[in-house]
C-alpha cells in the first residue's frame, strides 16, 4: 500500500526498555532451552510435506470458529511457518495448497519423527486469551508441485540435524552435571576450584529455570491521541530493501495485542487504518529490528 502524502502520517514509538528486557529474556531462555531445562516456546507451527518432511509455502491457513466464521487467515513463509493469537473459544484450522491434500491420510498420529503436536482437522478449545495456536500440519502431495521442486535449490531444511543439535545440548548438560557430582563426592575435599565454579553455574541455571518467566509471544500496540480503536489497525512487515515485499501482516485485537513474525534482521513496520476490513490509509511506519526469536513481541505506541 502506497503512502498518501496528502494525509498526516503519525508516529510509531517503540518502548526501549521493554524491547531491551525482552531481548535479554529471550537470550536467557535460549540458554535454558539448549540445555533442556525448559521446553522451546512455540511461536509458530510448520506446515510440511508428509512424505519429504520439507516445509510448504505458500499455504493458506485459516483459523475458524465452530460456526464457520473466519477468525484470521495467514499464509506460510518459505519455512512453512504460521501462527495465530487466539481468544477463548472452540476452533478449527483449515489449510489449503494447490497439489496438496489436507488433512493428511499418510500421517495420522500425534507425532511424525521430530514433528510433534500434529493437527488433523479436529475441533479444539482454548481457555486463555494469550495462547498461540500453532500445531504442526502435515499435508499429502497429490500432484507434482513445481514451486516445491524449485524451492529445493534455495531452501532445503534439515529438521533432523536441528533435532540432533538440540539433543547434544541436553547430553552435554547432564554429562557435565554427572562429572561435577562425581568430583564433589569422590575426591572431596581435594576438589579443584574450577569444579566449584562449574557447580555454581549449574545452580544459577537451575534458579533461572525456576524463576525466569517465559518470554511472551505477542506484541502490544497502544493508541494515543487518535480516535481509532485498536481493532481498526492493520499491521504489516515489509522488507527493508525491497519495500514492495510483504513479510507478514495481521489485524490488531481490541486489547491491542498482535502476532507478527519475520526472519531476524531489519524491516519496516507499517500501521494502517482498516475500513470495512480493508487497509485504506497508512498512519505510520517505523524501521525496526527483528530479534533471533523471529517474533515482534515488543510494545509500541501509535500517536
Amino acid at each position: 500500500m502506497d503512502k498518501n502524502n496528502n494525509q498526516k502520517e503519525y508516529k510509531l514509538r517503540q518502548w526501549f526498555f521493554s524491547g531491551l528486557i525482552l531481548a535479554l529474556m529471550h537470550l536467557l531462555d535460549g540458554v535454558l532451552v539448549f540445555f533442556g531445562l525448559r521446553d522451546s516456546k512455540r511461536y509458530w507451527g510448520i506446515v510440511y510435506d508428509s512424505i519429504s518432511k520439507q516445509p510448504l509455502d505458500p499455504v493458506i491457513v485459516k483459523l475458524m470458529y465452530v460456526d464457520g466464521h473466519e477468525v484470521e487467515s495467514r499464509v506460510t513463509d518459505m519455512e512453512g511457518h504460521y501462527g495465530f493469537l487466539a481468544r477463548p473459544g472452540k476452533f478449527k484450522i483449515f489449510a489449503r495448497k494447490t497439489n496438496y491434500e489436507f488433512p493428511s491420510q499418510i500421517v495420522t498420529g500425534d507425532k511424525d519423527g521430530i514433528f510433534e503436536n500434529l493437527y488433523h482437522g479436529e475441533f479444539f478449545a482454548l481457555s486463555g486469551d494469550n495462547e498461540v495456536v500453532a500445531p504442526n500440519i502435515p499435508m499429502d502431495p497429490v500432484n507434482s508441485d513445481w514451486n516445491q521442486e524449485a524451492k529445493k535449490k534455495v531452501v532445503n531444511t534439515y529438521p533432523y540435524l536441528k533435532y540432533f543439535v538440540n539433543k547434544m545440548g541436553i547430553i552435554l548438560f547432564w554429562s557435565g552435571l554427572i562429572f561435577v557430582l562425581l568430583n564433589l563426592f569422590i575426591i572431596y575435599p581435594k576438589v579443584p576450584n574450577y569444579i566449584f565454579a562449574v557447580s555454581g553455574a549449574y545452580v544459577i541455571l537451575a534458579i533461572m529455570a525456576a524463576i525466569l518467566p517465559e518470554p511472551r509471544l505477542w506484541g502490544k500496540l497502544k493508541i494515543k491521541n487518535l480516535d481509532i480503536p485498536a481493532e481498526k489497525i492493520f499491521l504489516e512487515l515489509r522488507n527493508e530493501k525491497f519495500f514492495e515485499i510483504a513479510l507478514d501482516k495481521t489485524q490488531v485485537r481490541e486489547d491491542g495485542k498482535f502476532l507478527l513474525r519475520a526472519k531476524p534482521g531489519r524491516c519496516f513496520l507499517l500501521a494502517s487504518e482498516l475500513v470495512n476490513g480493508k487497509p485504506i490509509r497508512l498512519l505510520a511506519r517505523k524501521l525496526i529490528r527483528v530479534g533471533h526469536s523471529g517474533v515482534i513481541n515488543r510494545n509500541f505506541t501509535l500517536h
